[in-house]
């Protein structure tokens, strides 16, 4: 350790030509059908340290997957899932556009392609006991009963209201039903009894919302992140039920300050509505992948788009500099991550978790709507697996809570405090 002192630059090149050419020898055994995702949480400071308070506490999360599953893993290619989970009943709860129609949407089954591919790839945890479950609406319906959820909502940019859309489609159309006037209002029917099986023989009604958030234009006079009167509305009206609700802002910042001002504006509005029942859910912002493929829109869609997805979580790059600022999203995650853990660790109200689906989301360039966006994904497709990864957290954080004894529907709603981020 004295020689390493000494020659410090040295022996950390040697260290890292080590950890690298380890990497590279276990990356040679991997089936070509396996694709690895290394946590970006290795390149950023544990911001769990220190904090037994929050772990000794008698409201802490006990089950580590809470914030393991979905970071380390596999994305195998699987034809079978993708015939029983990877499709939309028909017809679908909100239609595709127009672009998808004559693009993803024109896709013919071959062979050797029976679903498009994007839908056959499957995420393997390399955690065993962490997977991530699949959602169905008998499962989420019973999940929502263990949680004592009576309303959702899904608030935040394109890609949280790309996710509302994806969570409609997945329940389908024979139990998500939409406002004819607004398809950003609908309601979830869930069978015999459904949240509080009060009557077993009566269909519950969850009511579902989506608030998409406008574009903000470079070079325009910002307004502060607000809560419109649909929103508030929404708030309002579910009193005293339980909202669980999705929210997300970063894909559409231009820099940090921005950024910064908006989240703590977001969650000064969440703590003013005194709403401690409350499950609130962050979402991670996803990457956008420069030059997707294909790089034409001379491209025969009837084939589909066959394209594996990344290696590995290094092969994922994006420039310094992005034009959209791209290179600044894992900067806003982890900004956003100290903030929860720092308002968790204060032990104060509400409390807030994190849907972290960056690193599974970073590997799959290859489910865009390319060329013309890159950020954006088709669908059926890689925002199916961010309502999978939801339905998997609500799912532990049912169980947590029994585990810890807290009994009865009421009782659990009392959140437990993650230590980890």
């Amino acid at each position: 350790m004295g020689r390493c002192n000494k020659t410090r630059g040295p022996c950390l090149l040697l260290m890292a030509a080590v950890v690298i050419s380890l990497l590279m020898a276990s990356s040679a055994a991997w089936s070509k059908q396996a694709i690895e995702a290394i946590s970006s949480s290795l390149l950023v400071k544990d911001y769990s340290t220190s904090l037994s308070d929050i772990r000794e506490s008698s409201d802490a999360c006990q089950d580590a997957c809470l914030w393991k599953s979905g970071i380390n893993g596999s994305w195998v290619q699987d034809f079978d899932f993708a015939r029983d989970y990877g499709q939309y009943e028909e017809p679908w709860v909100i239609e595709e556009g127009p672009f998808q129609r004559c693009t993803a949407g024109a896709f013919q089954p071959s062979e050797d392609a029976p679903f498009p591919w994007r839908t056959s790839w499957r995420w393997v945890d390399h955690e065993s006991d962490c997977q991530v479950d699949i959602l169905t609406l008998d499962k989420f319906c019973k999940v929502l009963q263990r949680l004592n959820v009576k309303r959702i909502l899904f608030f935040g940019d394109s890609l949280t209201d790309a996710m509302y859309n994806s969570f409609a489609n997945k329940i389908g159309h024979a139990n998500f039903r939409l406002n004819p006037d607004d398809q950003r209002n609908g309601s979830m029917i869930c069978p015999g009894g459904g949240v509080d099986g009060a009557d077993p023989g009566r269909d519950r009604r969850i009511p579902v919302f989506g608030k998409k958030l406008p574009i903000v234009p470079r070079n325009t006079t910002r307004k502060m992140i607000a809560f419109d009167h649909e929103v508030r509305h929404f708030f309002d009206s579910s009193a005293p039920d339980r909202v669980l609700a999705i929210f997300n802002i970063g894909a559409h910042y231009h820099g940090v300050n921005d950024y910064r001002k908006d989240l703590d504006a977001m969650l000064n509005l969440l703590s003013n509505m005194n709403r401690s029942q409350d499950l609130y859910i962050f979402r991670a912002t996803s990457p956008g992948h420069e030059g997707c493929l294909p790089l034409t829109r001379e491209f025969d869609w009837k084939v589909g788009a066959r394209i594996v997805p990344l290696a590995k979580f290094e092969d994922y790059k994006v420039t310094v500099g992005h034009r959209h600022h791209w290179d600044k999203f894992e900067g806003y995650n982890h900004y956003t991550k100290q903030i929860l853990l720092e308002h968790n660790r204060k032990r104060l109200d509400p409390i807030y978790h994190y849907l972290d689906i960056f690193n599974m989301t970073a590997l799959r360039n290859d489910a865009h709507p390319a060329p013309r966006d890159c950020l954006h994904f088709q669908a059926p497709g890689p925002i199916d697996w961010w309502n999978h990864l939801l339905f998997t957290y609500l799912s532990r954080l049912s169980e947590d809570g029994q585990q810890q004894g807290k009994g009865s529907m009421k009782e659990i709603t009392t959140n437990c405090r993650r230590s980890y981020f």
